[in-house]
């Protein structure tokens, strides 16, 4: 079911729709490395400072919230994304990522909403903001 915070009638522009928080461990990032070709020694365990993850591996973490909390109305048409990014996540940081709508609007008979997934590391340093807009039903 989809959550009714994140549908055109129910969208409410600034309000948090949902949170969640994962903990980036190694075997995350050496999955994400062997499924991208990343071969980068800062990606890896002995890495001074500690193996950090790749700048694109934020990205997934909104996605999956997205998933979890059922964002994303069926039939919604996701357009671009604009990604800024931080501080690099470690392993072992506890990430939070936040999701906001930041804007909803009609153009030529359709209706959009735009979303905002704000990154942060346990310390509240960001580590990305994915901004993108949708078309939904």
């Amino acid at each position: 079911m989809t959550n009714p915070l994140t549908t055109f009638d129910g969208a409410e522009i600034g309000r948090q729709v949902c949170e969640g928080r994962i903990v980036v461990s190694q075997a995350d990032i050496d999955g994400f490395c062997a499924l991208m070709g990343y071969d980068d020694p800062a990606y890896r365990t002995d890495a001074p400072g500690g193996a950090m993850a790749p700048t694109s591996m934020c990205l997934t973490y909104g996605l999956r919230l997205g998933w979890e909390e059922d964002v994303f109305p069926p039939g919604a048409i996701r357009m671009g994304d604009e990604n800024v990014y931080g501080v690099p996540a470690r392993a072992g940081d506890t990430l939070t990522t936040v999701l906001t709508i930041v804007d909803r609007f009609e153009r030529k008979e359709r209706k959009f909403l735009k979303y905002e997934m704000v990154t942060s590391n346990q310390r509240g340093e960001r580590v990305c903001t994915v901004a993108f807009t949708a078309i939904v039903p």
